[in-house]
């Protein structure tokens, strides 16, 4: 909870200053400097002043203008110039290291994060989320850090120093630009900073995160696309995202657009309402030369006002977009990790024991008081509908979660009391989506054991049924295959997975869907094989295909969220449950055939 509280109490440059570092002196030292800078921007309009003055004085005179003073202050207008020109150049240096440091910061930071969360982060959140938050939040970050924090404290200070300024001149026409000043800020920062506003911007970025996903699907799609003639239909599917971008955004522009245009008609028609009120006092000032210089100084920074103004308004934006992404870092930063025990034990086996366990996701009951025993070197086979929880009590054997009712154990000892490393090492997986990394087929395999034998790799695919297609290939081993297995087609992807899992030799298996892309006689096959390299170790089969669990020592039957039966094949078909209607719809498949 004080962890929440913290993020909540810091935002914008707290939290970035934070972020930072020790390179926050960097980022410190770039405001520093960006204040000097706009002082030295400011010096030009000073000097401007005071030459106007003289040559109002002297207008009737125009000999006697002190040509000495003119050639001073032009003097001093070039240094100022080349002042700021310097120090702004030194806040962008500056600026940009403490940039630099956080864009490393964070990605490091988040990466770090992601491998101590628990594995049940990742089910629930796309590529393109997760893409967009180490991509374009951290870089929208690093981008005004670098850029736009120099930007935004010259947009801030100038015009406090004109409007400051402009009050020792003449209170009467400083006050005429404060007044338009503050009801285009009335205008504008009303909706921008609004509750509402914010919702639209998380909504906006949440947006940007589907279509991020949507493109990534589409093009990492696109040969399954179009082999089965589905482009039309892929297309649309990321049309109908484009769009719901486009109509969301044209809703953004729409709603906040009067508000907009009244801020900028303000700022930029500020002269509308200096030029009479100057006119008024200059035609009652007791000297006309002596009040005129006055009313130009009013008429170049009243009217001048308007740019960093605007760039402000830009800027804020900036700042509030910056924030939300700074929030969606934070929420991962922030997540309770799996924390390892101080006092760990060690699994005296490789039994698994479910007792009494609930789960929720997301508020939404997923389990209710399972309880179960795999015993070591057993087979033990989850069927049921899709939903009823068979992949979350897998899940959950591996701590993909921690439970807050009931309790899991592996070899006797509390999986929250063995180590995350020990943990890992005691089980393997195959999931029903396999990951496979730019690399070889060999490098993919070996990914079980990274100290195995070109051999061992070879055993492992055989075993898995995959060595003959391997061999096929142009390079064999050698052949390179994309993320995700793009050169493969689903079942081979998962037979390399197999093979990856049977070569790590981890005491425990958990296998999702293990033969959903087989087709019957490799399924047979794969199974047979898989036999052979399973003993002595425990096995939790999760498929849909009946016939392939047959032989398993326990069958578990899932049904919403609760173990429903529990037993053998035939134990379970003469009960004449759930189960014996679940195989009497298998078998009448299985005999289905076209018929004229």
């Amino acid at each position: 909870m004080k962890q929440k509280a913290s993020k909540q109490s810091k935002k914008g440059f707290s939290r970035l200053l934070e972020i930072a570092g020790t390179k926050r002196w960097w980022m410190i030292g770039a405001v520093v400097l960006s204040i000097a800078g706009t002082l030295a921007q400011f010096v030009p309009y000073v000097a401007i002043l005071h030459i106007l003055n003289e040559l109002a004085a002297h207008a009737a005179h125009p000999s006697t203008i002190s040509q000495e003073l003119v050639k001073h202050w032009g003097m001093i207008c070039l240094v100022a110039f080349g002042c700021y020109g310097m120090l702004m150049f030194v806040s962008l240096m500056c600026s940009h290291i403490a940039a630099f440091n956080i864009l490393y910061e964070l990605r490091v930071a988040i990466t770090r994060k992601m491998a101590r969360l628990p594995l049940g982060f990742f089910t629930g959140r796309t590529t393109g989320d997760l893409k967009k938050i180490i991509g374009e939040d951290v870089e929208r970050i690093e981008l005004f850090v670098a850029h736009h924090i120099p930007d935004l404290t010259g947009a801030i200070v100038f015009p406090l120093l004109i409007i400051g300024w402009l009050f020792t001149i003449d209170w009467r026409l400083a006050l005429v630009v404060l007044a338009v000043m503050l009801i285009a800020i009335v205008f504008q920062f009303s909706t921008t900073w609004s509750k509402k506003a914010a919702d639209d911007t998380k909504n906006h970025m949440s947006i940007m995160g589907k279509l991020n996903a949507s493109i990534i699907e589409y093009v990492r799609g696109m040969q399954v696309v179009k082999i089965f003639n589905r482009s039309s239909i892929a297309l649309e599917n990321l049309k109908k995202q484009i769009f719901g971008f486009r109509d969301f955004s044209n809703t953004i522009v729409t709603n906040y657009a009067v508000t907009y245009l009244g801020f900028y008609n303000m700022l930029s028609a500020a002269l509308l309402f200096i030029i009479p009120v100057a006119v008024y006092f200059l035609l009652k000032a007791p000297s006309y030369t002596g009040y005129i210089s006055t009313v130009l100084i009013f008429l170049v920074l009243g009217g001048g006002i308007f740019f960093p103004m605007l760039k402000l308004l830009w800027m804020t934006n900036m700042l509030r977009q910056n924030n939300m992404g700074i929030d969606l870092i934070d929420d991962i930063l922030q997540m309770e990790e799996i924390a390892d025990p101080e006092q760990p034990q060690t699994p005296r086996d490789a039994s698994i024991e479910f007792t009494n366990v609930s789960f929720s996701y997301d508020k939404t009951p997923v389990l209710d008081h399972v309880s179960f025993t795999a015993q070591p070197g057993t087979v033990t086979a989850l069927v049921g509908v899709s939903g009823a929880g068979k992949s979350t009590i897998a899940m959950l054997a591996a701590r993909f979660w921690d439970i807050k009712e009931g309790e899991i154990r592996i070899g006797g000892s509390n999986i929250k009391q063995i180590r995350t490393e020990d943990l890992m090492r005691t089980v393997s997986f195959v999931f029903q989506d396999n990951m496979l990394f730019f690399d070889t087929i060999e490098e993919n395999i070996r990914m079980g054991n990274k100290t195995a034998t070109k051999d061992e790799v070879v055993n492992a695919a055989k075993a898995a049924q995959c060595h003959d297609f391997i061999m096929q290939l142009g390079k064999g081993y050698d052949t390179l295959v994309g993320e995700g297995g793009t050169y493969l087609s689903g079942g081979e992807a998962q037979r390399i997975a197999l093979a990856r899992a049977i070569l790590k030799d981890a005491p425990i298996v958990l296998l999702d869907e293990a033969t959903a892309y087989a087709d019957p006689e490799n399924e047979g096959k794969i199974l047979a094989s898989f036999s052979q390299l399973i003993k002595g170790k425990t096995v939790m089969v999760i498929a849909h295909r009946l016939s392939t669990i047959r032989n398993a020592d326990r069958i578990l039957v899932i049904d919403k969220g609760t173990v429903a039966e529990q037993g053998k094949h035939d134990e379970l078909v003469t009960l004449g449950g759930l189960y014996a209607t679940m195989w009497e719809i298998y078998s009448r498949s299985r005999e289905w055939q076209l018929n004229r």
